[in-house]
């Protein structure tokens, strides 16, 4: 935990901005994870907290979206998935594009 909490307060200052930025991360839960005490899957919730620094979640949300958005306006019916490889590429773009 100590590596995560100095490569968190090494790029952001403190924990607190690092959670204001990621807000789809619960700050009490990052809290409780940093100081060893929370309770429940804590392997889950510190790979949550290293995708959220290393971008990673940005990006599957940032598809997600472009997809539901993109395949809400299709004239195909039900889930097929052939431009995911599409919507990947788009998100890794925007995702690098607002973590520069």
């Amino acid at each position: 935990m100590h590596n995560l909490r100095a490569d968190i307060l090494a790029r952001f200052g403190s924990v607190h901005r690092f959670c204001r930025q990621h807000p789809f991360l619960n700050r009490s839960t990052v809290y409780m994870v940093l100081a060893g005490k929370y309770g429940g899957n804590t392997e889950l919730q510190v790979q949550r907290i290293r995708d959220a620094l290393n971008g990673k979640n940005n990006e599957k949300r940032i598809m997600e979206t472009i997809k539901f958005t993109a395949c809400g306006r299709c004239s195909v019916t039900g889930k097929c998935n052939r431009c995911d490889e599409l919507f990947s590429a788009q998100a890794k773009a925007v995702a690098d594009l607002f973590s520069s």
